[in-house]
């Protein structure tokens, strides 16, 4: 029987110089992407209430008014995605 010979494993080496720029931008990256996930999540909970408000029988203006309040974090949420 032959023996399938495995794959080359990859030598990871310290980080130099270059790599730790790159490495930044990354984090940095995900900060942006963990703040967006963050408030999006929020405000979609906040609909889904809303939502189960409305089903419920709850007047539609007293539902804007509500929704109303959350605009600056709709803002918020526009503004993060714009600087990704």
């Amino acid at each position: 029987m032959k023996r399938i010979a495995a794959e080359p494993t990859i030598r990871r080496s310290k980080i130099d110089e270059l790599d730790s720029d790159f490495l930044a931008g990354l984090e940095e990256r995900d900060r942006r992407l963990y703040a967006i996930l963050s408030k999006t999540t929020r405000y979609r909970n906040i609909l889904d209430n809303e939502i189960k408000h409305l089903r419920a029988g709850s007047a539609p203006e007293v539902i804007r008014a509500f929704l109303a309040q959350w605009e600056p974090l709709r803002r918020e949420i526009k503004r993060l995605a714009q600087d990704l």
